[in-house]
């Protein structure tokens, strides 16, 4: 099997925010302490993963300008239904060999909905979506719905149905590093 053919899921991260939304009320998000796990590889290369999520705010400048800041959520952050937050991942490879195949995969975290067109990364890295829990992956997810004369037509699938983001980088060269990014919307 090649380096990292299959999927390199940092779900294992468990990066899970618990939002009961009850009355709307805001809730503490807990944030595991894992910063960092190191994927082994057959060919003895280590990448380092990291995922960190920021909370998207809108603050008035002395200009009366609207401006974006992005506050990193730690322990105990405050989200509330409707908020925007933003998720990063960053890998590194500190080792001597190539990781080649480089996959990842980051489902959707429950009660959150992808934005659309937000995923990216900081390299021409091939990103799909999956909406059926990561079975299946394409570009530009479409659902099968009847229309009221009873034809069955596609149509793009909407936000609500992304579950999974991955991103096909390829190889990572040693000590070379990448960054992959999306933004969901609390529920």
């Amino acid at each position: 099997m090649k380096l990292l053919h299959k999927v390199l899921g940092i779900a294992s991260l468990g990066l899970i925010v618990a939002l009961p939304l009850i009355n709307q009320s805001p809730v503490g998000a807990s944030f595991p302490q894992i910063n960092q796990i190191i994927a082994q590889t057959t060919q003895k290369s280590e990448l380092k993963l990291n995922l960190t999520a920021a909370k998207k705010s809108i603050v008035v400048t002395n200009g009366a300008q609207k401006e974006v800041k992005w506050e990193n959520l730690e322990n105990g952050v405050v989200v509330h239904p409707g908020d925007i937050l933003r998720y990063t991942i960053n890998s590194d490879n500190p080792g001597t060999k190539v990781a080649n195949d480089l996959t990842v995969t980051q489902p959707i975290p429950d009660k959150m909905i992808y934005q659309l067109n937000t995923a990216a990364s900081q390299t021409k890295a091939e990103v799909i979506y999956s909406i059926d829990n990561g079975k299946t992956f394409v570009a530009k997810p479409t659902i099968t719905i009847k229309t009221e004369e009873g034809k069955t037509i596609k149509q793009p699938a909407p936000a609500e149905a992304y579950t999974h983001i991955r991103w096909k980088f390829g190889s990572l060269a040693p000590t070379a590093d990448i960054a992959a990014t999306y933004e969901v919307k609390v529920q």
